[in-house]
């Protein structure tokens, strides 16, 4: 429910904070919106704000695991969305703005860009997701509250223009779900995140790049297949086997954390 009303709110006030300020008030809304209240459900909602959020600091292995895992679930989601264009065409007009916000063309505005669209989603968006919904649903089965996880995370990636952005961000819910789960630790969710949008704004802002992978109406080349399963297979192997998680943990002993 908490998950729902943050939606709505970020739905109707976001929209009135981007029109009004444009992309400030998209990041304002990131922060206003999403973070803020996620934090204050959990204090003042006398959780454990360490164990609710996870905020454990992850081992070497988890780290390194969740960049893997990352470079290969990227390309899935950009094969899934390029599949959904031959069924459910995006309109031009989205295609365009959407092409409009990713893209640099100087320093600044790329360093811009990453602030807005990489980093700040990944910690605002982490902190409600893989924070406060994963927190709250850890009593239901693990593929349960995994696929409830990605499900809800994909919805809330929709818009009255186009329900193309609902199968790639649902799966990527999906995998992020799973490796904090595993790890114990959202920073590996923020990694992952922020990894995640931070290539698509260098890979539509540097024009060589651009040039490969920015056709809609193309499939992702075809190397990348190979590429992503060897990274999505090493980096499930790196992080399947770390110590398995409890299912619905309290804060753990100080022995198990480094």
């Amino acid at each position: 429910l908490f998950v729902a009303g943050v939606a709505v709110l970020f739905f109707w006030a976001g929209i009135a904070l981007q029109l009004r300020l444009g992309e400030t008030g998209l990041l304002a809304a990131e922060w206003l919106l999403l973070f803020l209240p996620a934090v204050a459900f959990v204090v003042l909602g006398r959780f454990d704000v360490r164990a609710t959020l996870q905020l454990r600091r992850p081992r070497p292995r988890a780290l390194a695991g969740a960049l893997l895992v990352a470079a290969g679930a990227a390309p899935v989601a950009w094969g899934i969305g390029w599949l959904q264009t031959i069924f459910l065409p995006i309109p031009w007009d989205v295609l365009e703005g959407l092409e409009d916000l990713v893209t640099a063309d100087t320093p600044g505005r790329l360093a811009w860009l990453l602030l807005l669209l990489a980093l700040t989603p990944a910690i605002c968006e982490e902190v409600v997701f893989r924070g406060v919904l994963l927190g709250g649903t850890r009593r239901l089965s693990p593929a349960r509250f995994i696929l409830l996880n990605g499900a809800v995370f994909g919805a809330f990636h929709l818009s009255f223009e186009t329900a193309i952005r609902f199968l790639p961000t649902a799966w990527l819910g999906i995998v992020f779900t799973w490796v904090v789960w595993r790890t114990r630790s959202l920073w590996t969710g923020v990694l992952m995140h922020g990894v995640n949008n931070g290539l698509i704004v260098v890979l539509a802002s540097v024009p060589a790049l651009r040039e490969t992978f920015a056709d809609p109406d193309a499939p992702p080349p075809l190397w990348l297949a190979p590429v992503a399963a060897a990274c999505l297979f090493a980096g499930i192997r790196l992080v399947a086997t770390l110590p398995h998680p409890l299912t619905d943990p309290s804060v753990p002993p100080e022995s198990e954390e480094e």
